[in-house]
């Protein structure tokens, strides 16, 4: 429940609360300072389990070396499942894995953030959150105003203001922020920025809740596999036109397009470079925060596709069990009529269908029409005589599909990702458009990379064989390291 809390929401809330159960754990400050070790130091997602063990039993040693803590009973594997087992990790298979892999739940994300917020500040941003507060109300009474001349003298009103303040500047009037402003916006850009990270485990479980509730819908339904796939369709929409669906929707074609994130990039570029911030201890690599947006936005993608896969999976299954069902039927059918063959009924009304019947008459179908009968001559053809050149037939240039990877590999050496166009402008195309089509090939293997399907960019393209050279419009590609998925 949102909003004002009472005393039985609250106690609630204490009570059952993933948040507030890890609090109580024994040993919560060694979990915690472990996820933060393991998770969150290097944005890191998706650790298989026998990594996670390995780290985790060297986390343990370290701890009882430096600071005394007791030593753990429990093996690694235990305590992963225990944690697992509580809610604070999620453990799940990722495709063709032999082996678990974990995450943080939004329960442990809560945790982290909680003990961060306790820390002491220097001071506190009072005046960058009143104007954060202040612009966000003129967003939301302005942009939601249906009377156009309303908005339109808001505009006009901004538009006077900037033009004020452009005067001011070249007259000298107008200074730049103060060292102490400078640094209140920075603590608050950060805080809103860590906190957006965080945010996306709930909001992958927010997609999974959805994706939960379609599916029980699906199985509860007994209907036929037409209207269960209408009924998918729909829940799919609903789930899309939702109010998460919709903000994820706009918060990835944002993140997906070239001209936003090259902006993202150098105003990052400025802001960490100004003296008032390079002094400043930094809890958000804000220079990479991009690229941690992508791949925070890649998961709940890839989320989405996953569970369309396990639908579909279990629809393939409905399938298989409704046809081994009519089988059955069939054989016992069959059973009953040779049973039945040397005594039939008396009776005429001896079988009785339950429903409605289906009426089917028979000048309801359509009238037969003969085929058109192929008529072969007894002439035979004469022989034409082409003038188009075949050679084009036999000069098919092979793509090396293994050059393709090596390229891949070894941009990704040195950076978490990198997109098709940066890509290109490393490695120039040399073999036309289906050299293109190789590293879009490449593209489409699951977990190799992010297609955006509605950002789109020009690449350039040279076949060095037949001298030319054009532009190819492709969907905007990221392709991402393995492990930063």
């Amino acid at each position: 429940m949102e909003g004002e809390l009472d005393y039985r929401d609250i106690r609630y809330r204490l009570e059952q609360h993933g948040t507030f159960r890890l609090f109580r754990k024994e040993r919560a400050a060694m979990m915690l300072a472990f996820f933060v070790e393991a998770f969150k130091k290097g944005h890191r997602s998706d650790i298989p389990r026998s990594a996670l063990m390995s780290e985790l039993s060297a986390f343990c040693e370290y701890l009882s070396l430096t600071v005394g803590e007791e030593a753990e009973t429990k093996s690694p594997a235990a305590l992963l499942d225990e944690w697992a087992d509580d809610g604070f990790l999620r453990k799940y298979y990722r495709s063709n894995a032999a082996e678990p892999s974990y995450d943080l739940t939004p329960e442990s994300e809560k945790a982290i953030e909680w003990l961060r917020e306790l820390s002491e500040r220097r001071f506190v941003g009072a005046e960058s959150r009143l104007l954060k507060v202040f612009d966000l109300m003129k967003d939301i009474a302005y942009g939601a105003a249906f009377d156009a001349d309303e908005r339109i003298a808001e505009l006009e009103k901004r538009k006077a203001e900037i033009e004020a303040e452009i005067a001011r500047v070249r007259s000298g009037e107008a200074g730049g922020l103060d060292p102490t402003a400078v640094r209140e916006r920075y603590y608050e850009l950060e805080d809103t920025a860590r906190r957006l990270l965080a945010d996306f485990r709930q909001i992958e479980l927010n997609f999974r809740k959805l994706d939960r509730e379609a599916r029980a819908r699906v199985i509860a339904a007994d209907k036929e596999r037409g209207r269960v796939l209408k009924d998918i369709f729909e829940y799919r929409d609903a789930i899309l036109s939702s109010d998460q669906g919709k903000s994820f929707q706009a918060f990835w074609a944002f993140v997906m397009s070239t001209e936003k994130k090259s902006e993202f990039a150098a105003l990052a570029g400025r802001v960490l470079a100004l003296p008032e911030v390079e002094a400043l201890p930094k809890s958000v690599e804000l220079d990479v925060f991009d690229r941690l947006l992508v791949s925070a936005g890649a998961r709940v993608q890839r989320t989405a596709h996953l569970l369309n896969e396990e639908l579909r999976a279990f629809l393939d299954e409905k399938s298989r069990r409704e046809g081994r069902a009519v089988a059955v039927l069939a054989e016992e059918i069959k059973k009953l009529a040779l049973a039945l063959r040397e005594a039939p009924p008396a009776d005429r009304a001896f079988i009785v269908i339950e429903g409605d019947p289906d009426i089917d008459l028979v000048m309801e179908r359509p009238l037969f029409e003969p085929e058109e009968p192929v008529r072969i001559g007894t002439a035979p053809e004469a022989h034409g005589e082409s003038d188009a050149d075949a050679a084009a037939l036999f000069a098919q240039e092979e793509i090396d599909r293994e050059a393709i990877r090596a390229n891949i590999a070894e941009a990704l050496l040195d950076r978490q990702q990198i997109s098709l166009a940066e890509l290109l402008a490393r490695y120039p195309v040399a073999d036309g458009g289906a050299e293109v089509l190789g590293y879009l090939a490449e593209a489409s293997l699951p977990g190799a990379a992010m297609i955006s399907d509605e950002e789109r960019t020009e690449l350039r393209a040279e076949n060095r064989k037949r001298g030319t050279a054009y532009r190819i419009g492709a969907p905007e590609v990221v392709y991402l390291k393995e492990g930063s998925k």
